[in-house]
């Protein structure tokens, strides 16, 4: 069977057809895949259901697996993956639950996974289990092409700048809910610095790293004048012509990446009165590259 890669729109991702991903890849075939993913930053596999097992091995084709600090969520079979669901265990709307991650308004919420650590996955894996009738989407923004479109003034003042970055966000965003329900015993991550523009280590291109949930501001600019000028940058990266909006159906897929390149965030545009859970899991990645114009 040949491996297709069709893209999915000009500003990002891709579909990978000719792949089955509830067994082992062929090493042929899992170096176009890999690929793909490199050059699209999101790809997409389609009717392919998989239970948390097979959702992991096939994550374990790209590296080790880094587990999530909150365990409330992780999978029974195999914690390394988690549920991202919006129903508590008797089945009813969880509105803390149904918050990680999906937002009102995108330009509230677009961030990389696991970028309050100081080694951030490099790969997101998420998979459909039960989807609401409308709604619902994960949206996901290319924040090099978001970088190439900053004014001059802007980028100058921000390549080489490190941003501080917080587990829980900022008071109020869409994290914070979530971090308040660590479990005794689990404490926060400290606070980390990442390169506001990173260069991804595997593409070489330069893109935002900042983000509105997670980003505390910029390390050594006056909190207004970081607060202002990150905005800015922000509602670049919130521009429809930098997304790719995807539609979830059943045995759905999708792959997204971390280091620099690609942020995500869910539309919390479904009906209240139905499911929405998907399992998830992330590959480890490395430190942030800083991106240096010169």
């Amino acid at each position: 069977m040949t491996v297709t890669v069709t893209p999915l729109n000009d500003a990002l991702g891709a579909e990978i057809g000719g792949v089955d991903i509830t067994r082992p890849i062929d090493p042929a075939d899992f170096a176009v895949v890999r690929q793909a993913f490199i050059d699209h930053g999101v790809v997409l596999f389609r009717d392919q259901p998989l239970d948390a097992l097979q959702l992991a091995a096939f994550a374990r084709h790209f590296g080790d697996l880094q587990p999530h600090v909150q365990k409330k969520y992780h999978h029974p079979d195999e914690p390394n993956v988690v549920y991202m669901t919006n129903v508590d265990e008797k089945g009813n709307f969880d509105p803390v639950a149904a918050a990680r991650g999906a937002v009102e308004k995108t330009i509230t919420g677009w961030h990389s996974d696991l970028c309050y650590d100081e080694i951030p996955c490099w790969a997101t894996f998420l998979h459909a289990l039960e989807i609401p009738s409308v709604g619902g989407p994960t949206c996901f923004a290319n924040t090099n092409k978001a970088f190439e479109a900053l004014p001059q003034r802007i980028k100058d003042k921000l390549v080489g700048k490190m941003g501080t970055f917080i587990y829980g966000g900022k008071p109020g965003s869409f994290v914070a809910k979530a971090a308040s329900t660590l479990p005794a015993g689990v404490d926060a991550p400290d606070p980390v610095e990442h390169p506001i523009v990173a260069r991804h280590p595997l593409n070489g291109r330069p893109a935002i790293y900042a983000n509105p949930g997670l980003c505390q501001g910029i390390v050594g600019m006056d909190a207004a004048e970081s607060e202002a000028l990150l905005q800015e940058v922000y509602e670049v990266i919130d521009r429809p012509e930098f997304r790719y909006e995807h539609a979830w159906r059943l045995g759905d897929t999708v792959i997204w990446d971390n280091l620099g390149g690609i942020m995500h965030v869910g539309r919390a545009d479904y009906p209240k009165n139905e499911k929405r859970i998907l399992i998830r899991t992330t590959v480890r990645g490395q430190r942030i590259e800083m991106y240096d114009a010169a």
